[in-house]
């Protein structure tokens, strides 16, 4: 496993290609329940018809008739494609949500961006494409099912997400049950089960049986979607039934199915998913016959617990009671339920409408329970504080008394407290794409302050094809990893959307004391509007000029000078030493303000300084520069932008000054830790990994 698991390393090293480049009428054959429609953009995994490789297709549909011509389609495709193709893009910020190796799990190592697509429907398919044609149809066909008893079919039965289960999951992972869909690889348990009771009213004979589910149920690997848990689940139960012949233990079925699933996808302990579905399969096997009932759940919950911390980083005060009253209910009455209503839809329809209303209902009450109070904000454990929770808890199944239970307990409130009382500070620039968003968090109080939240400017089309909130993914998703669910105060520059259009977001997930805006931009409908009435705690908006002072903070204010409108001109401009430098963020200020500030302030000196406006040439007067003479000047820009940011002048300003330009385009997430003593700079990514896309000038 060892050699399979450097094998598929050196694999993905030597495939994934270096830079963009032009594809002209390539073909690529497009299985139908392999094609996904979200936002109006259209995403395949495909095969290359020549060379065997397995690439991402994203395409944006011309129509939403094309859309959705393609996506209702049951047959085998291949796409004749003209566009770009280029490696799968990294995470470019800390603990953001790493869609590389999301991709290496099914062998993709890069992505076909199409301009031109047309299609063909192949006519004739092998053994293997018309069991991925029999899911496509079976997954419209459950599309005709009510909601949410059609999602629950799709998700359950044929592995594949529907848009209608969203709310689901997101209750489910709020109260830390995701480990329900996990396991959900026990529904194979049940089709086993119904599948030998039928046939032996048909008067076949246990061998038969026996050897015919050994035949069926590698198929219902693909039906399924071929999910981690449901890898795990056949294994084991094709162990199970040549257990006579291998004389195998249960345990030694988990290990086979492991080895198993490993060969199928040897990144699989690396996700979220892989680790719960096998942990928890381990944990059934080795929890000892007197463990049972509420103390049974409590050890599963114990044992999963490491790896959703290091994933989700939340966990919920009522995940323990919900999970050992819900689980019995998952395994008892809906996998049943779901499975019987998909089989008698059509001809008893009655059961499944009263099925759909259980389901309903079911949903409802994990919805109001998710938001009952007990959230509690963990944060991520590091790698091996993980694994010493992980062990510790596998001794406490070993050893199941008071005793190691509360030195258990002492663990998890020892790495909560290193979490949430850090001993160094940090200024960290969120790479928000083309915006700014900066984090502020100081040592032992866990003060945290924000500078703009980022945003997405909307250009005609482009807004139909926008992503889910990129703020979620980036600078809400950090912030929960470090524990943090209450901001201080932040700071919003002026009105433009990139830097304000994530507001509502942040103000959603944290409790948010103060927003402070430059004096005259308070009572604008820009920013009222993205104030939502439910959200955590509705802040105080605070307005100010330059040398007012902002209690408990470093921050102190440079510009406005007078009463504005929130434009560039009128942008916030704040300064404040944190460790050993002094750093000063300049909004989108243009050079006439930049001058106003050194005039005002003749002795200023910075350290580091967030350029203005992106890099833009209507920002970094060469005097102004020149005076605050920083020694690293840091860029807040988007990949490609349609602006060009930065502008090789302002990076020739610079140069000649001979000041260092790190940004947020090369290096993703720039991040600088301090302490009383001293001070380092991280950055997410190394430098290479986007050099084909980034601005000519800056790749030096």
């Amino acid at each position: 496993m060892s050699l399979l698991c450097f094998y598929e390393l050196h694999k993905s090293t030597v495939t994934t290609v270096n830079q963009q480049s032009e594809v002209n009428g390539k073909a690529y054959t497009v299985l139908p329940d392999q094609v996904t429609i979200k936002a109006n953009l259209i995403n395949a995994q495909a095969t290359d018809c020549q060379t065997g490789e397995r690439v991402s297709l994203v395409y944006f549909p011309q129509s939403e008739r094309e859309a959705q011509k393609i996506c209702q389609c049951s047959n085998t495709m291949k796409w004749m494609i003209s566009g770009d193709e280029r490696p799968i893009e990294p995470a470019t910020n800390f603990n953001q949500f790493y869609s590389q190796r999301y991709y290496h799990q099914f062998h993709i190592y890069n992505q076909v961006r199409c301009k031109q697509l047309q299609i063909e429907i192949e006519q004739e398919a092998n053994f293997f494409q018309k069991c991925h044609i029999l899911r496509a149809c079976l997954y419209h066909y459950f599309e005709s099912f009510p909601h949410p008893l059609a999602g629950y079919c799709q998700q359950l039965i044929l592995g594949m997400k529907n848009t209608q289960t969203a709310e689901l999951m997101k209750n489910v992972k709020r109260l830390g049950l995701l480990h329900l869909f996990c396991i959900s690889g026990m529904h194979v348990v049940l089709l086993t089960d119904c599948l030998r009771k039928v046939l032996i009213r048909l008067h076949f004979n246990r061998e038969d049986i026996e050897w015919l589910l050994m035949i069926v149920l590698p198929f219902y690997l693909i039906i399924g979607g071929g999910s981690v848990s449901l890898v795990r689940a056949i294994i084991m139960a094709e162990m199970g039934l040549l257990q006579r012949l291998t004389r195998l233990s249960s345990l030694d079925g988990w290990a086979t199915s492991l080895l198993g699933g490993l060969i199928v996808d040897p990144w699989l302990l690396l996700t979220l998913g892989g680790q719960l579905s096998y942990l928890l399969s381990f944990a059934l096997q080795v929890i000892p016959d007197n463990i049972h009932g509420f103390r049974q759940s409590l050890l599963l919950n114990l044992i999963s617990l490491p790896s959703i911390l290091a994933f989700v980083y939340e966990v919920h005060l009522l995940t323990f009671i919900c999970s050992f009253l819900i689980i019995p209910v998952f395994s008892t009455f809906i996998f049943p339920a779901v499975i019987i209503s998909a089989l008698l839809f059509h001809y008893l329809p009655l059961f499944p409408l009263l099925i759909n209303n259980i389901l309903r209902g079911f949903e409802w009450l994990l919805g109001e329970i998710s938001y009952w109070p007990g959230m509690i904000s963990f944060g991520k454990p590091t790698t091996a504080v993980t694994w010493l929770l992980f062990f510790a808890t596998l001794f406490l199944i070993d050893h199941y008394r008071v005793k190691p239970l509360l030195v258990l307990g002492g663990l998890y409130l020892l790495v909560f407290m290193g979490i949430h009382v850090p001993l160094s500070g940090e200024v960290t620039f969120v790479d928000i794409g083309q915006g700014d968003s900066a984090i502020i968090r100081y040592p032992v109080s866990n003060r945290v302050e924000m500078i703009d939240t980022g945003g997405k400017l909307r250009f005609g089309r482009q807004s139909v094809r926008s992503q889910s909130d990129y703020a979620m993914r980036t600078s809400v998703n950090y912030l929960k990893s470090c524990g943090i669910s209450k901001i201080d105060t932040i700071y919003l520059s002026h009105h433009d959307v990139d830097h304000i259009g994530y507001l509502t977001t942040i103000l959603q997930n944290f409790k948010v004391q103060k927003v402070v805006v430059p004096s005259g931009m308070e009572r604008q409908r820009t920013l009222l509007k993205l104030v939502p009435t439910d959200s955590l705690q509705v802040p105080q908006i605070i307005p100010v000029k330059n040398d007012d002072v902002i209690s408990k903070s470093k921050l102190y204010v440079l510009h406005p000078f007078n009463k504005g409108e929130g434009n560039n001109e009128d942008s916030m401009v704040l300064a404040g030493t944190f460790g050993q430098l002094s750093f000063m963020f300049m909004g989108d200020l243009d050079r006439h303000g930049e001058r106003e500030i050194i005039r005002n302030y003749p002795e200023l000196r910075v350290d580091i300084l967030k350029l203005g406006h992106h890099g833009s040439k209507t920002s970094s007067d060469p005097r102004f520069i020149k005076q605050v003479a920083p020694q690293i000047g840091i860029i807040s820009a988007g990949r490609q932008n349609r602006y060009g940011h930065p502008n090789q002048e302002t990076l020739l300003t610079l140069h000649k000054n001979n000041i260092k330009a790190i940004s947020t385009q090369q290096y993703g997430m720039i991040r600088y830790r301090y302490s009383k003593i001293n001070g380092h700079w991280q950055t997410k990514l190394k430098g290479d990994e986007y050099r084909w896309m980034l601005p000519r000038l800056n790749n030096k």
